[in-house]
């Protein structure tokens, strides 16, 4: 009969719920059935000892490697979204540049941005507006190839890597994904666009160059009204130098900061909330009635959305007295549009500048700061001042807490135009009333 020792093999690094694992068995055969010398009793517990050391050095040098594969995934990984993140995407683009470059191949980026995403936050949360990113990210990614990559660039930015891709190819793959996103209701905030732009390795031959103009691509799409995919071609799109894209960015940060001093005034009372975005959005309206460009509409929109920021100097107890003001009063109420202007002046040119600070004027004179008449009156302060009295009439304010109805807004705009009002935009706002363009409540209602 033959002698068998089994001796148990652990160690104290490898521990599982609070003792030493079982990390196997060192068994030892033999010949006879015997009990063991001293001597030999102590080789076989030598040799288990380096056996559970080479078995525990295994689990660790296992483990070790998950951890990092773990780590280097995570720091390859946006947390929020579990797409590639900046770094990753940026590491990928140079060898499939690289890669296409060699071997003569096609290589396609989208890069995409939400549509107005900075109200989702506003309006619902900023934990509402990570479940719209996450839900974005879920989309682009069923729509991509398994050899494709989509990475969030940062904040409501993604891009979209497409090997062996040319641009028509890669505009039709980032047009379905923008309609698969439009016709998605999020929860808690209904239809959400995104704009992109597209270009191919052929109109730029290096990686740096690739993002720039899909970049300016989608920039332009920015600005032919969104929802829309733009594909760069060198006849349409203007791409940005590193600086331009600086000096756009801070100013857009510029903006934001007179932004929240606008929406400040505003909030003093909540009569008045939110009343310089309900002025743009019908400047905006006004505008398009009249014909206006795109662009200039665009500008006019920035421009009414802080055309009260100068408020911010007037005080409390004039900006919110029920009562009529004194002629003093008056005088401190009416320094705002010069102060708003002067405010502005570092960030918006020249024009917008004077629409902010004119939008008092009167058509027939006696209007502030300048007392400017007729065609003198910038035509961006006149739309404004149209805008601001039917927002003014059709809502609440501390001086008259009944808001009048359209007809009657209409109507006393109607007698005034040529006297304080431009007859045009008066004529434009009649347009956009006998249409159904305009509710007092929401502001202006799209066309289409």
């Amino acid at each position: 009969e033959r002698g068998v020792v089994e001796l148990g093999l652990s160690h104290a690094s490898i521990v599982e719920d609070g003792r030493e694992a079982l990390l196997g068995v060192l068994r030892i055969e033999l010949p006879e059935a015997r009990l063991l010398t001293d001597a030999e009793l102590l080789v076989a517990r030598s040799l288990a000892a380096l056996a559970s050391m080479a078995l525990a050095n295994a689990r660790l040098h296992e483990q070790t490697l998950r951890s990092l594969a773990d780590a280097e995934r995570r720091a390859a990984t946006d947390p929020l979204t579990g797409l590639a993140n900046h770094r990753a995407f940026q590491e990928r683009l140079a060898a499939e540049v690289q890669r296409a470059a060699r071997h003569g191949r096609p290589l396609a980026l989208a890069v995409m941005d939400l549509d107005h995403f900075k109200r989702v936050n506003d309006s619902h949360g900023h934990q509402v507006g990570d479940r719209v990113l996450v839900e974005t990210g879920r989309i682009l990614q069923a729509q991509a190839r398994s050899d494709d990559l989509v990475a969030r660039m940062g904040g409501e930015e993604f891009a979209w890597l497409m090997p062996e891709t040319d641009a028509a190819s890669a505009w039709e793959a980032a047009d379905r994904a923008r309609a698969a996103i439009a016709a998605r209701p999020f929860e808690d905030v209904g239809p959400v666009t995104i704009s992109a732009g597209v270009c191919d390795l052929a109109a730029a031959e290096e990686g740096e160059r690739l993002f720039a103009l899909a970049d300016g691509a989608l920039y332009y799409a920015k600005h032919r009204g969104r929802d829309v995919v733009v594909r760069y071609s060198s006849d349409e799109v203007d791409v940005l130098s590193a600086e331009e894209h600086a000096t756009r960015l801070e100013r857009r940060q510029s903006m934001q900061s007179i932004r929240v001093l606008a929406r400040v005034v505003d909030a003093k009372d909540r009569l008045t909330s939110r009343h310089s975005e309900r002025v743009a959005g019908h400047a905006l309206a006004l505008a398009t009635a009249l014909g206006w460009h795109a662009a200039r509409i665009a500008r006019l929109h920035e421009a009414a959305m802080v055309h009260d920021v100068g408020k911010i100097g007037v005080p409390d107890f004039v900006l919110l007295k029920p009562g009529p003001l004194t002629a003093d009063e008056r005088l401190l109420m009416e320094a705002h549009a010069a102060l708003g202007a002067d405010i502005v002046a570092e960030v918006l040119d020249p024009e917008q500048v004077a629409w902010v600070r004119s939008h008092h004027e009167r058509w027939s004179g006696g209007g502030y700061p300048d007392d400017l008449t007729g065609a003198a009156i910038p035509d961006g302060a006149r739309v404004i001042a149209v805008a601001d009295a039917w927002d003014v009439m059709t809502t609440e304010r501390p001086y008259r807490r009944s808001p009048v109805g359209p007809d009657e807004a209409l109507a006393e705009c109607r007698r005034h135009a040529g006297d304080q009002f431009d007859p045009a935009v008066v004529a434009a706002l009649a347009r956009l009333h006998a249409a159904g363009a305009l509710d007092p409540a929401a502001g202006p209602v799209p066309a289409g």
